[in-house]
This record gives structure tokens, C-alpha cells and sequence, in this order.
């Protein structure tokens, strides 16, 4: 029988073998060698053959079309979605998740809370395998879906389902599981004072540790809360952060000798939260969780100094701008303006948004909305006119997280925006102009 799932062709690379078997836009691939396709991975997993059959659907019209082509040579159709039977959403109801502490009335796409571990290994996403059953498991294996980004937060089982909302399966046994079948798995540690510190912390680092090979990094990232949220969630305040990065300092000197690398980091904010500066780049041994949060400060640090290069002999083309950041990030771009304004006198003035749509808080770059910038820049005197810059992450689809786009923001305050990518070469591309060679750069 026929399935009615399927991926949607959105294009066809011309010249490709997919255009020379007639698949064009609108096309449904349903299934190759009798598999059913319910996602771009099983697409990509049962086409790396010689010889294979696609079933396409057009309307009502199903054609079956043989192939014979290089393992490793793609078809060139590309799919408009990447998980054609939709996200898996999270059942969990965890105590400090984010969703959970939005206000109402925002786009629905942020109301969202996937638990999908497709979604873990095509971008990274951290899931929880609260909602694997044995099928998955043994798709995950067969399918090599490595590396897997796992939300771990506690292996003790009573303190896990506490903080998940829901009845925890056996973590340490599934990771072990993956661990023997070759999968490498990142994970992750929210942590919430009070609940998970301490003794039940120490046990999850050694319980973690002691999946071997595969459990490949351990992240501790402090919990975000909101204005809006419920509960009696405790922030990670200065001291407790100071314990912690000791504590972390301790595993990685004892995992460099057991297993050959620090293996378990702290995310930036524990150290701004502690007062104390972010190790060097060889402490976080390649970044492995760089998208956690840990490591970005050291990163854009150490790319100062090729961005200050840029800037000799270039023409600075703006001489005064307006960098806007959350307060996470403001110190070290403020100290990064000072090079550059050393360097060539070009004026950078960064500016902290307090964040008051979420709370004072929340102090991520990327949770800044377009509101609060309007009533940032509505008290700064002298800003109609200005360029003021903003980072790429404050933005989704083009717009802030409460809905209003750059244009609204120009039109409140007479300020245009401009999004950069949040490197230190970005911000001096974007004060520049004309670039003479340079034999240094």
C-alpha cells in the first residue's frame, strides 16, 4: 500500500540525476527501496546505495523510478521541510523551562518546545530521550546518529523526574546503550540552586564521566528565569558560581588524567556571574559546546586582534556608531570598542539593553526585544540618525522576538538598525570601507 507521508521536493539541481528522472518541484518522494521516508535523514540514509528504487508521487499518480548511481552521489532534490511527519514535541513539564515562562501573545512558532532527537543530531539541539522508545533507540544506532546532544540535568532518577515534570527513564542506561553502539552524545546540566547543586551535581558529573567513550562533554549552563516564571527558581548568584567553577576546575584536572581531557566546562555566564575571566581557548579543547554558551567570550576575545589588523590603512567609514548587546556580552564588546578606538579613533559606543520584556534577568543578547530597544534608545539623547548596530542573534526571520521588525524601530526612534554577525570582525567590516592591501592581514 501506498503511504501518504512523504517528503515535498521544493528544487531540483539542474543537470542533476533528479532532473533526468523527471522529479520536479512539488514532487513527493515517499519511499527508496520500499522505506518509508519520514525525514530528510532517512532520505539521505537509504539513497546512499548503487542501486535504488524512489517511489515519487505527483497527485494521485504514483511512479516507481530505478537508479543506478555512485554510493555516495546525491539525487539534487532539495525538501522544503527536513521532518516530514512533523516535530516530536516535548512531553515533559519541566520547572525552569523557557517556553513556559513566555508571556502570551507572541508567535505561536515560540510556543514550540520540540524534544526531537532528529532535531538533536541535524542542529544540535539538547533533548531529553524521555520520549525514545525501542524503535528510536535502535534507529538511532542503525542509522550512526551521532553526535546526539542529551538534557541530563540529574542522574539521580527521583531528582530527574522532579525536575523534568514527568516519570524519567534510566538515563545513565540509555547513554550507556548508545555510548557501546560507537555514539558520541554531548550533554547538558541546567542548573538550579538548590535542587541539582551540590552532592546530586557532583553525581551527575561522575555518573556522566563514567560513560565511556561516549559522553564526550558535560555542560553547566545556570537556569534562565523570567519575570514570568512560576515557582521558587533561585538564580546561580556570585558565590555559588565561584563554587562552581571551582568544582569544575577539580573534575578537569582529575578527567585529564583518567579519560585524557577536561571533558565537563562551565557556560560564560558562570563566570560573569563569579567575576572572574573566561579560561583560555586551550581549556575548552575545540568548543564542543560552543552553541551552549560555552566558550563564545573566549572565541570573540582571541579574534581581536586579526579584526584590530583589519582596521590598518582601511577607511573608516563610521566614526560614531551605536553597538547595542545585552548586558551578558557588554563588558567584553566594551573593551574591544577601546581597541578599536585606539587603533584608528573610530567612536563605538556600546550600549547594555536591560532587558525589561523577560526581566532584568535575562541577560542574553539573543533574548533582547525590539520594545526594549525602543525604550533604550527613547532615553539616549542625540540618537536620531545614528547607525546603530545590532547582533544577528537578537533577530528571527527577520524580526525581534516580540514581533516588531528593524522598520519599526527607525520609525519610533529615527535609528536605523543594522544586523552584523557577533564577531569582532564583523563590528570593524561594518565601520570600514575601501580596504587598502595589507600584508599582515
Amino acid at each position: 500500500m501506498t503511504s501518504t507521508h512523504g517528503g515535498i521536493v521544493q528544487s531540483v539541481v539542474p543537470g542533476s540525476i533528479a532532473e533526468e528522472a523527471g522529479i520536479i518541484p512539488g514532487d513527493v518522494i515517499v519511499t527508496v527501496n520500499g522505506n518509508p521516508i519520514r525525514d530528510v535523514i532517512d532520505y539521505r540514509f537509504y539513497c546512499a546505495d548503487e542501486f535504488i528504487e524512489v517511489e515519487v508521487r505527483r497527485g494521485d499518480e504514483v511512479t516507481l523510478i530505478e537508479i543506478e548511481k555512485e554510493p555516495d552521489e546525491t539525487l539534487g532534490v532539495e525538501f522544503g521541510e527536513e521532518l516530514f511527519d512533523g516535530v516530536r514535541e516535548c512531553g515533559n513539564a519541566c520547572m525552569f523551562c523557557f517556553v513556559d515562562q513566555l508571556p502570551g501573545g507572541m508567535r505561536q512558532s515560540l510556543y514550540i518546545k520540540d524534544d526531537d532527537y532528529r532535531l538533536s543530531f541535524l542542529h544540535g539541539n539538547f533533548v531529553t530521550l524521555t520520549n525514545v522508545g525501542e524503535s528510536d533507540i535502535q534507529r538511532i544506532i542503525e542509522q550512526r546518529l551521532s553526535p546526539l546532544y542529551v538534557s541530563v540535568h540529574a542522574t539521580n532518577q527521583e531528582i530527574r523526574s522532579r525536575m523534568l515534570g514527568a516519570k524519567s527513564p534510566d538515563i545513565i542506561k540509555q547513554l550507556n546503550r548508545l555510548s557501546a553502539a560507537g555514539i558520541e552524545i554531548h550533554t547538558q546540566i541546567v542548573l538550579c540552586t538548590g535542587i541539582n547543586d551540590g552532592e546530586i551535581l557532583e553525581q551527575t558529573v561522575m555518573n556522566l564521566a563514567a560513560v565511556e567513550p561516549g559522553v564526550r562533554s558535560i555542560g553547566i549552563v545556570p537556569v534562565g528565569i523570567t519575570k514570568y516564571a512560576a515557582g521558587n527558581l533561585r538564580a546561580v548568584d556570585a558565590a555559588a558560581a565561584r563554587g562552581i567553577i571551582a568544582d569544575v576546575e577539580r573534575w578537569q584536572n582529575e578527567f585529564k588524567n583518567k579519560r585524557g581531557g577536561r571533558l565537563v566546562w562551565a557556560s560564560d555566564e558562570i563566570y560573569i556571574a563569579a567575576g572572574q575571566k573566561v579560561p583560555s581557548a586551550r581549556n575548552y579543547e575545540g568548543y564542543p559546546q560552543l552553541e551552549n554558551g560555552i566558550g563564545i567570550l573566549r572565541q570573540f576575545i582571541d579574534k581581536e586582534h586579526r579584526a584590530i589588523r583589519r582596521l590598518r590603512g582601511a577607511e573608516i567609514q563610521k566614526e560614531c556608531v551605536i553597538a547595542l548587546t545585552g548586558e551578558l556580552a557588554a563588558p567584553t564588546l566594551r573593551n574591544f570598542a577601546q581597541r578599536i578606538k585606539g587603533e584608528c579613533g573610530a567612536d563605538i559606543r556600546v550600549e547594555a539593553v536591560e532587558n525589561c520584556f523577560f526581566g532584568r534577568s535575562v541577560t542574553a543578547a539573543g533574548l533582547i526585544t525590539g520594545s526594549d530597544i525602543i525604550k533604550h534608545l527613547s532615553k539616549l539623547s542625540d540618537v536620531r540618525g545614528c547607525d546603530v548596530l545590532i547582533p544577528s542573534v537578537m533577530l528571527r526571520d527577520g524580526r525581534f522576538l516580540d514581533d516588531i521588525a528593524p522598520q519599526d524601530v527607525y520609525q519610533s526612534v529615527g535609528c536605523r538598525i543594522t544586523s552584523i554577525e557577533p564577531t569582532p570582525m564583523a563590528l570593524v567590516e561594518s565601520i570600514t570601507k575601501h580596504q587598502k592591501p595589507n600584508k599582515n592581514n
